[in-house]
């Protein structure tokens, strides 16, 4: 069996392979992995002036990595 590799694949390449090798472990695991390593907790203090602003960035922060 070829040997493949998970980490030069981008997001969305991991996650559609890992879909489409449903019984693949390692890509399950890989793409949980990766999951996992990018939910950062952000913390934002509703005092802050700038609260609004920094909500939205970290929202649209997901979008974006969500749509590589």
């Amino acid at each position: 069996m070829k040997q493949v590799n998970y980490v030069a694949m981008n997001n969305q390449e991991l996650k559609r392979y890992m879909l489409t090798h449903r019984e693949e472990t390692k890509a399950f695991n890989a793409y949980l992995d990766r999951r996992h390593s990018c939910s950062n907790k952000t913390v934002i203090q509703f005092d802050d002036p700038a609260w609004e602003e920094k909500v939205i960035s970290v929202i649209q922060e997901k979008l974006d990595f969500h749509s590589q």
